[in-house]
């Protein structure tokens, strides 16, 4: 954030002697105090001192601090004049069950997620139902049609939940991979959920 009457430039040099006063401290050992105070950094960016003697009137600088940082401060200041600049911070990846879960959110299709995701739209599907499988995820009943729904589960009461092709094989054939997997991955969830309040 600049503050007022910070000039965009005078913000990144701030930034780039952050970095440079952390990556000194951590070569020393040292607290980056000890390299240099943070009203002392905003004094510099302010002044930008191209030399030893401009750099010895700042207040702060003293004998000593001019000793030990008052090259290493000039060659800094140097660099970002030849357009050095602060590494951006990596972006914190996000998880792909926490990216597809928000977009699922937002009302995003599979297809939709697939192409933000830059997937096939299979591999959405197969997160998905693991997800909804795992108890992680509610399974919407806009996935798959209700008529569509009921004969999936019939079939797979009397085939069994384990394998997709026999259900694909003795289902009509317009009724879809993708459909199947979705409503036995809820099928699923349902019978653990039945065991474990069985057993509990």
């Amino acid at each position: 954030m600049t503050g007022p009457g910070v000039s965009g430039e005078e913000a990144e040099l701030r930034e780039y002697l952050r970095e440079w006063r952390r990556a000194t401290a951590k070569e020393q050992s040292v607290p980056a105090y000890v390299v240099m105070h943070d009203t002392l950094l905003e004094e510099i960016c302010r002044r930008k001192p191209r030399f030893f003697a401009e750099l010895r009137q700042i207040p702060g600088i003293g004998e000593r601090k001019a000793e030990s940082y008052g090259q290493l401060i000039l060659d800094a200041l140097e660099r970002f004049r030849a357009g050095a600049r602060a590494a951006q911070p990596a972006l914190k990846k996000v998880a792909p069950e926490d990216e597809t879960k928000r977009l699922l959110a937002e009302g995003r299709t599979f297809e939709e997620i697939a192409a933000t995701r830059k997937r096939q739209v299979s591999t959405v599907v197969n997160l998905v139902s693991t997800l909804v499988e795992r108890g992680d995820l509610e399974f919407q009943s806009s996935w798959v049609d209700k008529d569509r729904r009921s004969v999936i589960e019939a079939a797979s009461d009397k085939l069994g939940l384990e394998w997709l092709k026999p259900l694909k094989d003795a289902l009509p054939p317009e009724i879809t991979y993708v459909e199947i997997r979705l409503v036995v991955a809820r099928h699923r969830w349902e019978k653990d959920q039945n065991k474990d309040s069985i057993s509990a």
